[in-house]
């Protein structure tokens, strides 16, 4: 009974610890950076400075003539960040930094409108109406 308790823990530890890891998955084409509510500045997931950007974006082989996508919140109060950011980059010669919000994708359905029912008319006289 020890000795499966044992097995236990060491398995639920090696799960937890050893086998835990964070992928980033962009879905965009250009390279994107996010500023949160608070200011804060994600790069891939993590929390960065303002001035380590140009060189993450060297390091991971961003060439100077790409756009750069910097994601802002629509909730924040002031643009001074980002806006410090886009001169940063233009210092280090990346001349194409674009403050985007989130994406939305919008679906809408187009319906025709309801024909207009076509009523009978009977004639006056009481008289039926034969087409041959």
């Amino acid at each position: 009974m020890k000795i499966l308790m044992h097995f236990f823990v060491v398995l639920v530890f090696s799960l937890v610890v050893g086998c835990t890891h964070t992928t980033y998955v962009a879905d965009s084409k250009n390279p994107e950076v996010e500023f949160v509510e608070d200011g804060g500045l994600l790069w891939r997931g993590r929390f960065i400075e303002l001035d380590e950007l140009p060189e993450l974006l060297e390091d991971a082989g961003v060439s100077k003539k790409t756009q750069i996508d910097i994601r802002v919140s629509e909730r924040m109060r002031s643009l001074r960040a980002p806006r410090v950011l886009l001169f940063i980059l233009r210092r280090a010669g990346y001349t194409r930094g674009v403050l985007v919000t989130k994406k939305r994708a919008y679906s809408s359905s187009t319906t025709p409108p309801p024909k207009p029912s076509v009523q009978q008319i009977s004639p006056k006289s009481g008289k039926k109406i034969r087409y041959k």
